[in-house]
């Protein structure tokens, strides 16, 4: 599990239902934080985007990298994501849960993933399906 300063999990969770808010918020402080490498003249940035590259555009963007690239950005499949731990689960991936392992089929409001159980067979070749919250299931890598 990724650790942060309690003052950090305060604001990200103050804006959790509100997806451009923790965009803004994730390029500000993004941008804070890498100014403050530079400054301390480190060499390299490398950034980790996990297909949502909005919040690195930004960040490049505020510090004077590149020029407005935050605008050409696309993440119409966005919606489909959800944060889970330290990775990202999207409609089709796998995830394990207490229950076992299963396929996300949607991610909902809240960030509440419906998920078909693969780890179990019922009669006549059902799935059941499982509806978990963020924290209740971790992507299979």
């Amino acid at each position: 599990k990724t650790r942060v300063p309690k003052s950090l999990e305060d604001k990200m969770d103050s804006m959790a239902e509100d997806p451009a808010a923790v965009k803004a918020f994730g390029v500000e402080f993004g941008a804070e934080v890498c100014q403050a490498l530079l400054d301390a003249n480190v060499d390299v940035l490398h950034f980790y985007t996990l297909n949502l590259e909005k919040v690195v555009y930004g960040i490049t963007d505020a510090l004077g990298i590149t020029d407005n690239l935050i605008q050409q950005s696309n993440e119409s499949d966005a919606k489909n994501m959800v944060a889970v731990g330290s990775a990202w689960a999207r409609v089709g991936d796998k995830v394990k849960s207490i229950y076992g392992e299963g396929v996300v089929k949607e991610i909902r409001q809240g960030s509440a993933a419906v998920i078909e159980m693969t780890s179990w067979e019922l009669a006549g070749g059902q799935r059941p399906t499982a509806f978990l919250q963020k924290g209740a299931y971790s992507k299979v890598l």
